[in-house]
Formats: structure tokens, C-alpha cells, sequence
């Protein structure tokens, strides 16, 4: 976006939260400028309800606010953090005018409408948490302008449409994207490898489709992946197995074929995770999992997969969930089953 546009809506921004106010206060700067978008968000997040945010009124100082954290050596807003609560409005656009904001956590509190563009204008932004709302429309591009934003949570709103943007590959400071649960089309940016700190991706129960992005394997910083509940097809893409790091894995609920590589256990030392139930996988029984001591959950149901499985895994003490059901075992031999007593 042209940058002298967002400069442009974040002073229109700024100017609307002021003519909603006394003009008395409205000329007071810095700290009462917070003040002042606080009270302007809540009409917006209440939707009027003069009974919500009790303790958001003028007879408190706003760093004593429910939710919010005053900076240490100066009182403006360096966080708002609101859970659980049923407030049932919208993010107004006095939200941008809130500059010193590093943390903003919204979750599961009943919020209505879209992401607005004034986020563009929180430069200091580094945490952002909307999930659990009713939220919908497209992701703005002005969220583009945060440049130092490590996490990034949008799951379970369920009307979030469009695409995963493009320009989310500029955000060199990612470390977390959450994004599931909602409506999101298309294919998966393979921009998205651009996150050289990004540890979790988390994108399941959207409307994905094509092809698992080759290039997501440069991610080798990521811990958590999460693809599952789309329609994505093709082949689990090699690449995927130089993630080292990788604790959860999962592409449940896809249409992927193929096979899984014979050296799990090499490729993934640290999996604590591996779901890749209801697909199109086939190929004989990863045996090297029996190496993996760590690992908790493992399913491969509805596939095609067949015998042999190995006895060795009774080495997996830690096993909690183990899920191979609607597949070809049973079907080659009197002991392709044997395992089932080591564990």
C-alpha cells in the first residue's frame, strides 16, 4: 500500500476518535490521547451496552482498566487483553490510534464485523490475538505495515474468507501464523517459506486446495504444522522431511498419495504428533516409528496401507493414541497382527 495513503487513514482514524469526544479532551496529547481511543473502542467493542467494561470510565486512570498494561516508563498502552468475556460488538477504527500497542489479545469475546484497517497503524505491534470471534471479511493488507509482528492468531472465527495474502511473506518476524477454522480458498503461498523464524503454521479446516508448497520446507525453525481438514492433494512433498524440529505434524483429512518415507525416525527425531488419517497413502507400515520415543499420538487410518508392523513397538512407552483402523492389515497373514501384544 502506498505509505502516504496509511498515513493518511491513520491520522483520519485518529481524528474520528476525536470528534466523537469532548473537544477538551480531544486536544490533550500523548497519554490522553490512549485514554481517548479506550473510550471510543468500547462504545465500538460494547456496542453501547453501558453495562460492559464496568471499570473503563473516566474516574479511573486507563492503566487500571480491565485488560489493559500501561508501559513502565510511560502511560500509554503497551497491551489490551480481553478473554472470555460476551461483549458482542466491533473493532472501531480508533484502535490505530493506540501506537504504543505491542500485545492485543481479543479472544473468544464475542466480537462482530471486520479486521479494520487502522491495525496497520499499531508500527509497534507484536502479538496478535482475534480467535474464537465471529469476525469475518478478508485479512486487510494494511496488517502488512506491522513489521514486527511475531504471532499472528485468526483461528476459529469461521467467516475469515478469501486468500492466505501473499504479502504475508514480508513479515520476516513471524514466529507463529494461526488461521484454522475459518473460510479461507485457494492454495497455500509458497511465500510462506519466507518465514525463516516461523515455528508453528497452523492452518486446518479451511478450503485449501492443489498441492502442498515444495518450498514450505525451508521452514527449518518449525516445530508445529497443521494442514489438516482441506482439500489438498498430490504427494507429501520430500522437502517436508528435512524439517528436523518438527514435534507435530499434521495432514489429516486431506486427499495426499504416495507413500511416507522408511527413515521417519531420522527425518523427524523430535515427533511427538503424526496424524495423516483419511487420505490416499499407501505403502508398507513406517516401522521406523519404533525409534521414536517421544511420540505420543500416531494415526494413519482410513489409507491404504498394509503389513508388516513391527513388534519393536512396544519401545513407545510414552503412546497414548495409536489409530490404524480402515486399512490393509489383517488381510496378508495369520501374524501380520502379532504386534498388538507389544504394546
Amino acid at each position: 500500500m502506498n505509505f502516504f495513503f496509511m498515513i493518511l487513514l491513520c491520522f483520519a482514524s485518529q481524528m474520528l476518535a476525536y470528534f466523537m469526544l469532548p473537544t477538551t479532551v480531544a486536544l490533550s496529547l500523548s497519554s490522553k490521547t490512549d485514554k481517548l481511543a479506550l473510550l471510543a473502542l468500547k462504545e465500538k467493542l460494547t456496542n453501547g451496552v453501558p453495562d460492559s467494561l464496568p471499570s473503563w470510565n473516566k474516574s479511573l486512570h486507563f492503566c487500571e482498566w480491565q485488560g489493559i498494561t500501561c508501559g513502565r516508563h510511560h502511560t500509554r498502552v503497551s497491551a489490551l487483553r480481553l478473554e472470555n468475556q460476551t461483549l458482542g460488538g466491533t473493532l472501531g477504527p480508533s484502535l490505530g490510534n493506540l501506537t504504543f500497542l505491542t500485545i492485543l489479545k481479543l479472544r473468544k469475546v464475542n466480537l462482530y464485523g471486520g479486521i479494520p484497517k487502522q491495525v496497520g497503524c499499531l508500527k509497534r505491534l507484536q502479538v496478535l490475538y482475534l480467535d474464537q470471534n465471529h469476525l469475518q471479511g478478508e485479512i486487510p493488507i494494511e496488517l502488512s505495515n506491522c513489521s514486527n509482528i511475531k504471532v499472528i492468531n485468526f483461528a476459529l472465527n469461521g467467516l475469515i474468507t478469501g486468500r492466505v495474502p501473499t504479502w504475508f511473506g514480508s513479515m520476516m518476524q513471524l514466529t507463529k501464523l494461526y488461521l484454522g477454522a475459518n473460510d479461507l480458498v485457494g492454495t497455500i503461498p509458497s511465500s510462506l517459506a519466507n518465514f525463516s523464524s516461523l515455528q508453528l503454521l497452523a492452518l486446518p479446516e479451511n478450503h485449501f486446495e492443489g498441492s502442498i508448497p515444495y518450498s514450505l520446507g525451508r521452514l527449518s525453525s518449525l516445530t508445529y504444522l497443521s494442514l489438516s481438514s482441506n482439500n489438498l492433494s498430490g504427494e507429501i512433498p520430500h522437502s517436508l522431511y528435512n524439517l528436523s524440529n518438527i514435534q507435530i505434524f499434521d495432514l489429516a483429512g486431506n486427499k495426499l498419495f504416495g507413500g511416507l518415507p522408511t527413515n521417519l525416525n531420522l527425518a523427524f527425531p523430535n515427533l511427538e504428533v503424526f496424524y495423516v488419517g483419511g487420505n490416499q497413502i499407501s505403502g508398507i507400515f513406517p516401522s521406523s516409528i519404533s525409534n521414536l520415543t517421544g511420540l505420543r499420538n500416531f494415526d494413519i487410518s482410513e489409507n491404504n496401507f498394509n503389513a508388516p508392523i513391527p513388534l519393536t513397538l512396544g519401545r513407545l512407552n510414552k503412546l497414548e493414541w495409536f489409530g490404524i483402523g480402515e486399512n490393509n492389515f489383517g488381510s496378508e497373514g495369520a501374524h501380520d497382527l502379532d504386534f498388538l501384544s507389544s504394546l
